[in-house]
C-alpha cells in the first residue's frame, strides 16, 4: 500500500510536471505570437502613414495638373468660339495659340507602395483598404500614365508638324498664326482642335475623378490609423 501511494503520488507530481512544462510553452507561444502580431501591427502603421505622404503628394500634382490643363481648355475653346462667331483676330489669341504646344502631366509617388509590395500586401488587414490602394497604384496610375502617353505621341506626329506650318512662336507665352484668315476655313486645324479639346476634356474628367478617388482612400487610411 505504501508502495502503491507512493506511485501514485510520482504519477500526479509527474503529471503536474508535465502539464507545468506545457503550459509554459503554450505561454511562451502565444507571447511569441503576440510581439510578431505587434511588430505586424507598427509595421503596417509605418506603411500606412508612408502610403498615405505619397498619395498627398500625388494628389497635390494632379490637383495642379487639373487646374493647368483646365485653363489650356478655356484657350481651345476661346480659339474655337472666335472662329465659330467668325470675330476679328484679337492679340489675347497670342496667348491661347501658345497653349496649343502645352499641357501638363502629372507625377505619381510609388515609393511607399513599392516597398509594402516588398514586404507583402496582406500586412494591411483591412481587405477593402488593401484592395482600393492596390487599384489606386496598379489600375488607375497606370491608365492615366498611358492616357498621357498617347496625348504625347498625338502632339508629336499630328500637332507639332501643323504648328510648324502654320504657328509661328514668338516666345513661349506668344504665339500667332501665319494666316489667321486661312486657318479659320483649315479642316485639318478643325479636326486638330476637336480632337484636342476632346483628349483633354477626358484626360481632365479622369484626373478629377481619380483626385477624388484618392481623398476618400486618404480619409480611409485616416480612419483605418485612429484605430
Amino acid at each position: 500500500m505504501l508502495s502503491e501511494n507512493k506511485l501514485s503520488m510520482y504519477l500526479i507530481y509527474a503529471i503536474g510536471e508535465v502539464l507545468l512544462v506545457v503550459f509554459g510553452i503554450l505561454i511562451a507561444f502565444q507571447i511569441d505570437r503576440w510581439n510578431e502580431n505587434r511588430l505586424l501591427r507598427n509595421l503596417e502603421n509605418v506603411m500606412l502613414v508612408d502610403i498615405r505622404e505619397n498619395l498627398i503628394a500625388s494628389n497635390a500634382n494632379l490637383a495642379s495638373s487639373i487646374s493647368y490643363n483646365k485653363t489650356t481648355l478655356s484657350n481651345y475653346e476661346k480659339i474655337l468660339r472666335h472662329i465659330r462667331e467668325d470675330l476679328p483676330y484679337s492679340n489675347s489669341l497670342d496667348t491661347s495659340f501658345s497653349y496649343m504646344s502645352y499641357w501638363s502631366a502629372p507625377n505619381f509617388t510609388y515609393t511607399a507602395y513599392e516597398t509594402l509590395k516588398l514586404k507583402g500586401l496582406d500586412i494591411i488587414q483591412n481587405d477593402l483598404l488593401k484592395v482600393l490602394i492596390t487599384e489606386i497604384y496598379e489600375q488607375h496610375f497606370p491608365f492615366l500614365i498611358d492616357e498621357l502617353k498617347g496625348e504625347w505621341e498625338l502632339h508629336n506626329s499630328i500637332v507639332l508638324p501643323f504648328i510648324a506650318r502654320n504657328i509661328q512662336y514668338i516666345s513661349s507665352d506668344v504665339a500667332r498664326p501665319n494666316s489667321y484668315t486661312d486657318l479659320k476655313s483649315n479642316d485639318e486645324f478643325h479636326n486638330l482642335m476637336g480632337l484636342k479639346k476632346t483628349t483633354r476634356e477626358f484626360i481632365i474628367q479622369y484626373t478629377e475623378t481619380l483626385h477624388d478617388k484618392i481623398d476618400d482612400l486618404i480619409l480611409m487610411i485616416d480612419h483605418e490609423l485612429s484605430k
